[in-house]
């Protein structure tokens, strides 16, 4: 008899090797990040990428998440709550499914005979369960169409939210709408997660204010929180005003602040003096011509003079505004100037490798070039803090600025090991988790 031959070995498979996360490579302020080793789009095969994708999308349903947890696990609610815009959507999307306007969680303000001034007062918690009640049936069923009932909640709450709106959300998600738990997650360490570093500072240019928050370790430092009084509604006063000769038709329109917005967006930008050594330095996004903007539901636009154009409230201070509370500081740059002086020594040279500016202003053409000059002259004249200059690093999202802080808490919603608050530990009286609280990290 012949002997059998030997049986063949299994061929090995490829593997595919994802790449781990690293530290932020050194680059200019003003440059793109460019990842060491990474090959160039233009190199890769599209039939090699398609297969490598199907390996790894695979690999992540068959042996990683497996096939009963990711289709049979309800995804949590994402909101985040904003003075302006208030967004929606799903845990472990990319991004919002609803963004709209909420004037209502503005604070009041009333006038005060004594100091002859307009006075923000709190709102009491009785009047927040009513404003809520109506605002989050509107996002359960109206935009989202789910029910609350079996899906957990994130909430992205801000540095110092009231103590009334906190305690309110809680009465209405549990009592009024049974929802098993939530979690308050802090708005301004959620864009870190976008960036897969777990320290940096925040920089939100949002309606009231600008604010800056430093985080390291994922510890977000409250003792080094800041803000200036130079807020995208102080832009669009300083738009209004400067617009004050225009028809008396055209003003009219002006009360709407969407159209205040749409000015803004279309055709207000950020001027930039660049040193004479950059190569930037021929342009500086200056232009006299004037601009006409489209307004909807009108047979003609509106223009806008090219002196108005050039916005610079960000970085001009005005003694004369306004400030909202807790707003210390009158401009951006003096802003993060004062979180970094409040941060620790040692942690200083890895914040600033690490910037990431969101909020609502964040995409005003020119605005990233000059805030990184501006920034870098303001560490430069600072004494202690002069030889951070040179470490000054922004960290471009793939994700739209506006919303960086709600897809950051996605990302947030679909980890495992998150503790939440419960309904059984509100109906037991537990204290709800507050980031000032002493012993809550």
């Amino acid at each position: 008899m012949e002997p059998k031959a030997a049986p063949k070995a299994p061929e090995a498979k490829a593997s595919l090797k994802l790449p781990t996360p690293g530290l932020s490579p050194k680059a200019s302020p003003l440059g793109k990040l460019q990842v060491p080793g990474a090959a160039s789009p233009s190199r890769l095969s599209t039939s090699s990428t398609s297969s490598a994708w199907k390996g790894v999308r695979g690999s992540m349903f068959l042996g990683g998440l497996g096939r009963s947890n990711f289709f049979t696990e309800k995804q949590a609610l994402v909101i985040s709550f904003g003075q302006a815009y208030t967004k929606v959507g799903l845990a472990g999307e990319s991004r919002p499914r609803a963004i709209f306007r909420t004037p209502e969680l503005r604070g009041r303000e009333r006038k005060d005979s004594e100091a002859d001034a307009e006075v923000t007062l709190p709102v009491p918690q009785e009047e927040w369960v009513q404003i809520l009640d109506g605002l989050l049936n509107r996002i359960f069923f109206q935009y989202l169409h789910l029910s609350p009932k079996d899906r957990r909640i994130i909430v992205c709450e801000s540095v110092y939210s009231s103590t009334q709106f906190r305690k309110a959300l809680a009465f209405v998600l549990f009592k009024l709408f049974s929802a098993p738990s939530v979690c308050f997650v802090l708005e301004l360490v959620l864009p870190l997660y976008l960036t897969g570093l777990h320290s940096g500072l925040v920089v939100d240019l949002g309606y009231d204010a600008a604010r800056v928050l430093p985080t390291f370790a994922g510890v977000p430092l409250l003792s080094a929180y800041s803000a200036a009084a130079c807020g995208v509604r102080r832009v669009l006063q300083g738009i209004k005003g400067a617009l004050g000769s225009l028809s008396s038709e055209e003003r009219k329109a002006l009360e709407d602040e969407t159209v205040l917005e749409d000015v803004l967006v279309c055709a207000c930008y950020v001027s930039c003096d660049f040193p004479e050594d950059s190569e930037f330095a021929a342009s500086s996004f200056r232009t006299d011509k004037d601009a006409e903007v489209r307004l909807v539901g009108r047979d003609h636009g509106l223009r806008v003079p090219a002196a108005c154009r050039d916005i610079g409230l960000f970085f001009k201070s005005d003694k004369d505004a306004t400030r909202e509370d807790g707003c210390e500081c009158e401009t951006l740059p003096e802003a993060f100037v004062r979180a970094l002086e409040l941060s620790p020594v040692d942690l200083r040279s890895q914040l600033v490798q690490n910037i990431v500016v969101c909020g609502g202003a964040a995409n005003l053409r020119g605005l990233l070039p000059r805030l990184a000059l501006e920034l870098q002259k303001a560490l430069e004249d600072h004494k202690a803090l002069g030889a951070l200059a040179e470490k000054l690093r922004f960290t471009p999202v793939e994700f739209a600025p506006v919303s960086a802080a709600w897809t950051g808490g996605a990302i947030f919603g679909a980890l495992e090991g998150v503790a939440d608050y419960s309904a059984e530990d509100f109906h037991k009286g537990e204290p709800l988790p507050d980031w000032l609280r002493s012993g809550f990290l």
